[in-house]
């Protein structure tokens, strides 16, 4: 009887054992967005300088600009700059996107591109200038204004200049 009473336990500690360690990890995204979200995003960040960045895990310079957005976000959080990441990664490379987003621990939010409708017109409700390229960054003032548009690979100095700039700006 106490082996039966004894295998019952063993048998009980690996269900939960394995049933703990087979969930799954809370997910590093904050959502997913399509263009009226990313506007809402936009809205609810009103007097905070906003910088969206586009990127993919696939794309290597998204890949290495995306620590100099964290240093970014770092030196002028307390000055109001708001950082936001949306991943234009396909779904299927979601695991990839968490694995990312796990190692950089980014400072700032990160979206996934939600998945539906035509992806030009995703594009063209960005930044009408924009071609699809990544990585892609867009700079909204206070107001919710969007002020610039950077395509490829942000240059960190002048885009932190002018971010200083709209962020004296009360």
């Amino acid at each position: 009887m106490r082996s039966h009473v004894r295998r019952a336990i063993v048998a009980l500690l690996f269900l939960f054992g394995v049933r703990a360690t087979s969930a799954a990890a809370p997910s590093r995204l904050a959502g997913e967005l399509d263009a009226a979200g990313l506007r809402e995003t936009v809205a609810r960040e009103r007097g905070h300088v906003v910088l969206v960045n586009f990127w993919a895990t696939w794309c290597v310079p998204c890949r290495e600009e995306f620590p100099s957005l964290s240093r970014l976000q770092e030196r002028n959080r307390a000055a109001g700059l708001r950082v936001v990441g949306v991943s234009t990664d396909f779904e299927k490379q979601r695991t990839a996107v968490e694995k990312f987003l796990a190692e950089r621990r980014a400072p700032f939010p990160n979206y996934h591109r939600k998945r539906g409708g035509d992806d030009q017109d995703f594009i063209e409700a960005v930044d009408p200038s924009w071609g699809g390229e990544l990585p892609f960054s867009v700079l909204y003032d206070r107001s919710g204004r969007k002020v610039r548009a950077f395509s490829g690979k942000l240059p960190i100095a002048a885009a932190e200049r002018e971010i200083r700039k709209l962020l004296a700006n009360r």
